[in-house]
């Protein structure tokens, strides 16, 4: 099949999060299958000066093309350049208008916010460039409220022209909290006939909805987990959409992100200072002495060391961990913190580093290198999100022998398996299912626990790094979903 990638970001172009993980993975694991794939994404700053710094091919696709729709017009460069780690065609589309932004979804300069316009024009870019380049999809798999109006400009007539005659869409819900929600007034730049201004198009409420117009109008929708297709049909989870995914509940399938497996991985992962694997665990030891060392804490044998590697966002579960890291580290752990985020959990978490720099170490950013040597080091991640459609850390986590302690949420429900004192067969990890501080705090007390017992820890090790979290098992579960469209 013939399949066409629209997303915003693009792993490691430009990314805010898990989409880009996404879109610069799942192509490659489609093109092992034998299929062809072309991936679409806006030219951002962030994408400019990756391509100055790492040197990868960038050239003109295109001439500048004027794109005219709806009562106004803008213009497209079109540059091609090759997915990283592939052989796979990346065209991005540059304006610099829209996309030379010092953040991904920063608004313009003078304050106002232009997403739905930019990413409008994006969508409007991607359907003229492959006009233009003779790119036929038989799949247009569109990636969240930036590309939502795709699947909606098919429906709307698009499947008139040449390149588009055979295509069917698949929209994946990567966050439904964020849904690309604009004015009444906005609806004019959309350049879509009236009728799809109406509770069964992208009008909610009186406002602009992409995301509500992708579920509708895509001819399959799939999320990044099974549970959290199951959540966001419920109105804890919904964000004011769960009518309409329930609605439509039958062209929905949650299908588990993966991991870049090669890349992570601890038995030859360049950022660790020792190797290991799930039968070789010693080089793990050696791993937490190296974090221990550069936290500046003083190795004690016997004592885990948890982790928390996050945003410092509400939806990570921030102000459950603030109350009680504290009590944590007096119970008898170590812990190291990777985020930055808020300011308000900023300080916070700063001030709980700096009342117990003997136990705790909290940098403040964000590294990648870094972040690969926390893993690999520390015994437990403290993962305690408010709500998380798949998640990756965990992933990270268990490829690395770390053992997460989550709240039972999202896709964390589909990768890890609480230990419960009977199942050390097929248990990988801690878990807790209510929104608060102490069952945060007796979760990872029963991981402190049981990192006593060296047998049992070391078999919820193996297990954990035992899991199957590569992009093969996920490709070919979109495969089926692509293969029920054509």
């Amino acid at each position: 099949m013939r399949l066409l990638f629209a997303t915003a970001e693009v792993s490691p172009i430009a990314k805010t999060g898990g989409l880009g993980d996404v879109c610069g993975s799942l192509p490659k694991a489609l093109a092992k299958l034998g299929h062809e794939v072309a991936v679409f994404m806006p030219f951002h700053r962030q994408a400019r000066e990756w391509f100055a710094q790492s040197g990868a091919p960038l050239e003109p696709a295109l001439p500048t093309t004027q794109i005219p729709w709806a009562n106004w017009a803008a213009e497209a460069t079109y540059l091609r350049s090759t997915l990283p780690g592939s052989d796979l065609p990346l065209y991005l589309v540059a304006n610099d208008h829209f996309f030379d932004r010092v953040q991904i979804y920063a608004p313009r300069a003078d304050g106002y916010d232009d997403a739905i316009e930019r990413f409008a024009f994006f969508c409007r870019a991607v359907i003229e460039g492959c006009e233009l380049l003779g790119i036929a999809p038989d799949i247009l798999h569109a990636h969240d409220w930036h590309t939502a109006l795709l699947p909606v400009y098919l429906h709307s007539g698009l499947r008139g022209s040449g390149p588009f005659r055979n295509t069917r869409s698949v929209f994946t819900i990567h966050n439904l909290n964020y849904q690309g929600i604009g004015r009444a007034t906005q609806f004019a730049s959309l350049g879509l006939h009236s009728r799809y201004w109406a509770p069964d198009g992208v009008e909610h409420y009186g406002e602009v909805n992409l995301m509500k117009g992708g579920i509708i109008f895509a001819d399959q929708v799939t999320t990044v987990s099974p549970n959290y297709a199951r959540e966001i049909q419920l109105p804890a989870y919904g964000a004011g959409l769960d009518g309409v995914v329930r609605s439509l509940s039958f062209k929905l399938t949650g299908i588990l992100n993966g991991i870049d497996v090669e890349r992570w991985n601890p038995a030859d992962d360049p950022d660790l200072p020792s190797h290991y694997d799930g039968d070789r665990l010693n080089g793990k030891a050696l791993c937490k002495r190296a974090l221990l060392r550069e936290a500046k804490l003083r190795l004690r044998p016997k004592t885990p060391l948890l982790c928390f590697i996050s945003r410092l966002v509400d939806q990570k579960g921030v102000d459950l961990l603030v109350p009680v890291l504290g009590r944590m580290l007096r119970a008898g752990a170590y812990a190291v913190v990777l985020g930055s985020g808020e300011a308000r959990y900023e300080r916070a978490l700063a001030q709980i580093g700096a009342e117990n720099e003997e136990r705790c170490r909290v940098w403040i950013g964000f590294d990648d290198a870094l972040s690969h040597r926390i893993y690999a080091g520390a015994d437990m991640l403290l993962m305690p999100s408010i709500y998380e459609p798949c998640g990756l850390n965990q992933m990270y986590a268990l490829r690395y022998g770390t053992l997460p302690v989550v709240r039972l949420t999202g896709g964390l429900v589909d990768t890890v398996v609480p230990f419960d004192g009977t199942n050390e067969e097929e248990a990988d990890g801690f878990g807790f299912s209510a929104t608060g501080s102490e069952e945060l705090y007796t979760a990872a007390w029963l991981g402190m626990l049981n990192y006593r017992d060296s047998r049992v820890w070391r078999r919820l090790q193996r297990n954990a790094m035992a899991a199957d979290f590569s992009w093969d098992r996920s490709a070919g579960e979109y495969e089926l979903v692509y293969r029920h469209e054509v």
